[in-house]
């Protein structure tokens, strides 16, 4: 497979300082438009300039000077007034009384010029007008000086709010743009979780993202030889175990055929007694080897043909071999079923094999005179087998490692005549199904649970 070779892409600050050059450009455009819409609205006076009060009020000073009396119609657009007496008595004009001495105050102290705002005096025969004004520009229009903040204002507010979109615009296209070179890279980060080690990693044009790439290659192709090696050896191992378990078998045969041989022949009670001890732990070493080889047929995924099985006959026999196995300590069996389908799409003899399993375990951990109860439910998408026991239920860590594999279980519930492959031979069937295995602790009967569930949306109903 081809190795991803070092590149002279784009180093990742270049990236990122094209992203501050494309921002840069865009704010000196938007402040360049901004000017030339402010210019157009000044050139065609939809917009007043900042300095026409003050240019109204020196071409109206002398006609408000000379006037008889002082109206609104004579003071300029955009101005406001108020008229006193020459010892300060508020005559008239448009301000609040506090806002015409304000400008009073203003006059006395000689100053033209407020916080914000601007005064201009003139001296009447009897009177003294004081205007006041704003050197910011305005609209022509009233109702949009009503409804509207002024231009220099509403100009800042376009700019904040053209600077946020530009920035949120190319932050989005940059990160996509980020997003879809650093694509291969997350690509094969999830194909290494997988332990899908086939595949090569292209380039992206960014030098820090390839650096990445490249020591991520470097872990593959070490990741790669170490899983060959592990699977490897993993092959060996269940070849070596199917081989020995093989290899058993006959000496076994002939050990049993000789003890049961020699249970014909004529001895006294010691005899008796060792030759019982021969026959059983021989039967247990066959058991024992029996798993072993279905283990080592199960971890060769061997694809097995799954066919439509009556359900009604499946849970026939899987009762009467429920009950068989419960002869022994005398356990009352209780079997429910509700809304079974008519079929089940299953590997019947595996299916049948995962279904005993729990049971034979149920039934080690029931005591004497207990009771084992399955339940079997049908739903729309899924058929559930529930088997519980009457025993001592799991313990913490049963709950958490019954189903892997040669867990034999704590002292309390280990009855110690299984080999621990009982439930990992059952989980493992029930997963090449579709299926899951839980188990859990039955508050009711107190003892353990074991719940099966399968799909049945590959069921004919």
């Amino acid at each position: 497979m081809e190795t991803i070779k070092p590149t002279k892409g784009t180093r990742l600050h270049t990236f990122f300082l094209r992203y501050l050059l494309f921002l840069s450009l865009g704010v000196i455009l938007l402040v360049v438009l901004l000017i030339c819409l402010t210019m157009f609205a000044l050139s065609t006076n939809f917009v007043l300039p900042a300095n026409y009060a003050e240019t109204q009020i020196s071409l109206s000073r002398d006609r408000i000077a000379s006037s008889s009396s002082v109206t609104d119609e004579i003071i300029p657009d955009l101005v406001d007034y108020a008229i006193f007496s020459k010892d300060g008595q508020f005559l008239s004009g448009n301000l609040t009384e506090k806002e015409s001495f304000k400008a009073w105050a203003a006059m006395k102290k000689e100053q033209a010029q407020g916080i914000n705002q601007f005064y201009s005096f003139i001296e009447r025969e009897n009177e003294i007008c004081i205007l006041r004004y704003y050197l910011v520009p305005q609209y022509r229009s009233e109702v949009l000086r009503k409804y509207f903040p002024n231009p220099q204002l509403l100009d800042i507010l376009l700019f904040i709010v053209g600077v946020v979109t530009l920035a949120t615009v190319l932050a989005i296209h940059f990160g996509r743009n980020l997003k879809k070179k650093m694509f291969g890279l997350q690509e094969a980060i999830e194909k290494i979780q997988n332990q899908n080690l086939d595949f090569t990693i292209n380039t992206s044009g960014i030098r820090e993202i390839d650096e990445i790439s490249i020591s991520l290659e470097h872990m593959r192709e070490a990741l790669n030889s170490s899983l060959k090696q592990q699977w490897e050896s993993e092959h060996t191992r269940r070849e070596q175990i199917s081989a020995l378990a093989h290899d058993l078998k006959t000496p076994l045969t002939i050990i049993r055929g000789n003890a049961e041989l020699l249970q014909d022949t004529e001895q006294d009670d010691i005899q008796r007694e060792y030759n019982d001890y021969i026959l059983k732990n021989t039967m247990e070493i066959e058991k024992f080897t029996k798993e072993l080889i279905d283990l080592s047929k199960m971890e060769k995924n061997i694809v097995r043909e799954k066919t439509n099985v009556k359900t009604d006959a499946f849970m026939i026999e899987v009762e009467d071999q429920m009950r068989a196995l419960s002869l022994e300590k005398k356990l009352q069996v209780d079997v429910q079923k509700e809304m079974l389908p008519a079929l089940i799409l299953i590997d019947e003899a595996r299916f049948y094999r995962a279904i005993l399993n729990v049971i034979a375990n149920a039934v080690e951990h029931a005591p004497e005179n207990g009771k084992v109860t399955l339940t079997v439910q049908g739903a729309a998408d899924i058929i559930q087998f529930t088997v519980v026991d009457s025993g001592y239920g799991f313990s913490q860590r049963d709950l958490n490692e019954a189903t892997k594999q040669f867990y034999r279980g704590d002292s309390s519930r280990n009855a110690g005549n299984h080999h621990g492959m009982g439930l990992y031979i059952a989980q493992s069937i029930i997963q090449s199904h579709d299926g899951t295995l839980l188990i859990a602790n039955d508050l009711s009967a107190g003892g353990g649970k074991v719940t099966i569930t399968i799909p049945t949306d590959f069921a004919l109903a």
